[in-house]
Order: structure tokens, then sequence, then C-alpha cells
């Protein structure tokens, strides 16, 4: 057991952004002048236990030397808004940990009695101001160094803005003014977070969704925040790595949050101001617009067998250095729309939006009583609907086009990601929404499967364009190789629709009259 120790908590209100190229000199410049900092050098330690029980629980601990000082902290995003965690600090003697000080914290218990050991160290030259803005003060903060971990390394180049007193739109009114004078990137991702995807040697593997901590008592407004905070750091994420390298498992994940977060404003729309909404749902679209050719290609490609006879067979060899050229450019528009401003905005926009947008002040009982009161009342009508009309309209699955398909397909996906935001909300029946969720991922699986076959034909004739001859009847020829079994893929998906029609919801009505006040205003979800 850990001793008592002075640690004292306080959150900690933040947006962190990524500096471009020739952001610092620009900033500095015009706003923030090096004369007028305060510099200091910064050392810090990140520790854990070996399985690294810290960063599985949600927190970071470090030790930084500055000066001659030394400070102990200790942070922890608990489930608050994207800039919001828990902070313990605490001065220490030097730079080792100071165990005592971690008593009484949320971390006492994740560690237990397991040993504590030095992880990777953050070393910066740190420039800091402070900003009056009206009645708010807000410190900005200039980071450049390096993250080490092992024989890996990463540099560090960012901007901090701390709200020290005042509201917090302040801290976004600042954003936005420096956002239009600089290549600034709004990043979900911590130093220490870096630092443990170095230790993994996994530095640029794709993020991943995270489960999102919904229960029966979540509010609806706090589970709106939780599901589309997650897509939005996973699109934050990847973005940042797709700058990094062309990696087709990262396209997909940006990809992924995309559709979550897509799928969240349409599960959770009757709940949300409509300006703020088709904004989100405009840019939302314009991005996933721009990375649907590549994503594309790379599907064609890891379906296609590229190595088979390319080099013996002269039009499929041609055929196959067009698409490749063709994914070149896609990837190079993908990359045109992460690393453009309009991209830079819609971040910022979207994380003011889910933490002080006006969806949270609409008046009226209804909204007011949507975003107060638990969950389940808006979730399980929106879930009853979606798969009520997904069973109706899979009855007719084998007399509709590829088109209708594709539309149905992405209803499938709707509810199996509404069924995944809520399962935990509804806890009585956990086999049964295994079952379900098992049963759309089937679904989903054959309803893809198709899909790429209707892709691999768009793609194979955007990359012949008019040419035809020996190009042409290559092309053909690998379209025919991928959707050779389209009539057998068809059944199969028929069949899988037929057994998901077995399958019961695993949600139930909410007491009271609560489902039947929703339910008139849900149609068009």
């Amino acid at each position: 057991m850990l001793a008592p120790g002075p640690a004292t908590a306080k959150p900690e209100l933040e947006l962190k952004f990524q500096l471009g190229s020739d952001a610092l000199e620009a900033l500095q410049a015009e706003l923030f002048p090096l004369d007028k900092a305060q510099v200091a050098q910064m050392h810090a330690t990140y520790f854990d236990t070996a399985g690294h029980v810290l960063r599985d629980g949600g927190f970071s601990l470090r030790v930084r030397t500055k000066g001659g000082d030394a400070i102990q902290t200790l942070k922890h995003r608990n489930g608050g808004g994207l800039f919001e965690r828990d902070e313990w600090e605490t001065p220490v003697a030097g730079p080792d940990l100071d165990l005592a000080a971690l008593a009484g914290t949320p971390a006492e218990a994740a560690i237990g009695d397991a040993r504590l050991a030095p992880v990777f160290t953050v070393e910066v030259e740190r420039r800091v101001h402070v900003h009056a803005q009206g009645a708010a003060r807000i410190e900005v903060s200039f980071d450049t160094g390096l993250i080490t971990a092992g024989d890996r390394s990463e540099p560090v180049t960012e901007m901090e803005l701390e709200l020290l007193s005042g509201p917090p739109e302040a801290l976004f009114d600042l954003a936005r003014e420096l956002l239009a004078k600089a290549d600034l990137t709004l990043s979900f991702e911590s130093k220490a977070e870096r630092g443990y995807r170095l230790v993994g040697h996994d530095g640029v593997a794709a993020l991943k969704a995270q489960n999102t901590a919904v229960g029966p008592e979540t509010s609806g407004a706090e589970a709106f925040q939780l599901i589309a905070r997650d897509a939005l750091v996973q699109i934050a994420g990847n973005a940042r790595l797709l700058r990094r390298a062309h990696n087709p498992d990262v396209l997909h994940q940006l990809r992924v949050g995309l559709r979550r977060f897509r799928a969240a404003l349409s599960v959770f729309k009757d709940m949300l101001d409509a300006d703020g909404l088709n904004t989100a749902r405009a840019e939302t679209r314009w991005l996933a617009g721009e990375l649907s050719e590549a994503r594309d290609i790379d599907v064609f490609l890891q379906n296609a067998s590229v190595e088979d006879e390319i080099e013996e067979n002269a039009g499929r060899a041609a055929f196959f250095r067009a698409l490749r050229h063709a994914q070149a450019e896609a990837y190079e528009r993908a990359l045109s729309a992460v690393r453009s401003p309009r991209f830079r905005t819609l971040l910022l926009s979207l994380g003011e939006w889910l933490e002080v947008g006006d969806w949270l002040r609409l008046a009226g009982d209804r909204r007011q009583a949507l975003r107060e009161g638990p969950v389940t009342a808006l979730a399980a009508p929106v879930m009853d609907r979606l798969d009520r009309r997904l069973r109706r309209r899979s009855r007719k699955f084998m007399k509709l086009d590829a088109g209708a398909r594709h539309d149905l397909r992405k209803q499938a996906k709707k509810l199996r990601y509404a069924a995944a935001f809520f399962g935990d909300a509804f806890p009585k029946h956990p086999r049964r929404r295994a079952g379900f969720i098992a049963a759309l991922k089937a679904l989903q699986d054959r309803l893809g499967e198709l899909n790429d076959m209707a892709v691999a034909r768009a793609v194979a004739a955007r990359a012949v364009g008019r040419r035809s001859g020996e190009l042409a009847f290559a092309a053909g020829l690998e379209v025919g190789r991928l959707t050779k079994g389209e009539d057998s893929l068809l059944d199969a998906a028929n069949d899988t629709f037929k057994a998901y029609r077995k399958v019961k919801p695993f949600w139930s009505a909410p007491e009271g009259d609560d489902l039947n006040l929703l339910r008139p205003r849900l149609r068009s979800v």
C-alpha cells in the first residue's frame, strides 16, 4: 500500500496543435516574439509497469526536471472532454519517483504491488507566453525536441494553449485566430501516447476505434460526446499518420473514424442543432469523398493477384502500371485533403462543437430530455427503427441492383455501429447482444465482398479510361477474376440475411412513455 502523499488533483483544459512547416517562425514573428518568452529546457522520464498498466488505464506518470526543480505529474483522461484531463502534481527531490505521492490517486489501485520503471523520455525546449484575451488568460507554449524510446525517436514540434482563467470559448477563439495565420493541426495525441507508440514499435500503425463507456445511466449528451470524441480522435490520429506514410491500413482506419462519426450524427440527430449538424455532415462528407478513390484502388490491389504473370503478360503489366499510377494520384488527393486548411478547420470546428456547441443549450422540453435523460430512451427507438427497416428491405435482396444493395449495406453498417455504440447500455441480454452483433458482422462481410466486386469494375474502368486494345482486355480479364463468384456470393448474402432476420434484438424499450414520445420524430433516421 502506498503511503499518503501531497498530490492534489486539478482539471487541465488545453488544446494541442502539431506545427507545420514555418508555423513556429510565423507565430513568433507576429504574435509571440522569442525575446518575450520564458524559455526553459525540460527533461521528462515517463514511468510504468512492465505490462503498461498505467497506459491501459488511461494514465501517464512522469517526473520532469526544469532547471533545478523536479515535478512529478500524474495525468488521467477519465472520460471527460476531448481537451480536459485530471492532473496531480507534486514537487519531488529529484528525477526519481516519489511513490508516496501516488497514494489516494486513481492510479494507486492500478499499480498495486507492481514495480514502476522508466519507459521513455521526452526532452524539449519550451517557450511560454501568457496571452490576455478579454477576461481570459491563456498560456501559449511552444515545444520543440525529441521523444526517445530505446533506439527509436520521434521529433516534437507542437503548440499548447492552456486556459488559465476565463470561459472555454476564449480558448477556441484564440485557436481560430492562430489557425488563420499558420499551419496548425489540432492533435489529440499527447507526448505520452506518442512515446508508448514508439515503445510498442508501432509509431506508424493505424489507430483503431476504442470501446466507448456508454452505460445504462449515461445521459444522451454524454453518450454523443463519448462516441463522437473517440471517432474524432481516430480521424485526427490517422490523418497525422497518413501524412507520414502511404499506409493502406491507416487510410482505411481514417475512413472508419469518419463513418463512425457520421453514424453518430445520424443516431443522435434529434438532439443536435441544425446548423452544427449540417456543417458536420457536409465537412465529413467532403473528406470521405477525397479519400474514397485511394481506398477503392487499395482494395482492388489487395484482392488481385498482382504478382502472378504480370511480367509474362504485357497487357496485364500495362494495366497494373496504369492502376499504380492512378493509386499514386489518388493518394496525392487524399494527402492534399488532410494537409489542407479546410481539414485543419474541420478538426477544430468539430472539436469545439462537441464541447461547447449550441446543441448543448437548445431549448425545449423534448431536446433537454434527450440530452439529460438516459441514453437508452434515445437508443432503443433508433435501433428499433433501423432494425425494422433493414429486416423489411432485406426480404427483396435478390431483386435489388448493385446500387440498391450498396444502400442496404450502408443501412446494415449504421445499425452495426449503433449496436456497438449502445451495446453496454442494454446489459440484460449479453448472449442475445453477441448473437445480434455477430449476425450483423456476417452481413457486413458478405455485403462488403459484393461491394468490392462492384467497386472493382469502376476502378478498372477509371484506370483504363478511353484506352482500348491489350490494356483494356487485360483489365476485363482481371475484373472477371475478381467477380467470378458473384452469383454464389449473392446466394450466400441472401442466406445471411435470412439468418439475421431470425435473431432477436438485445435492447428493450424504456419504461413509461419515453419510447412513444420519441418514436414519431425518428421516422427519417
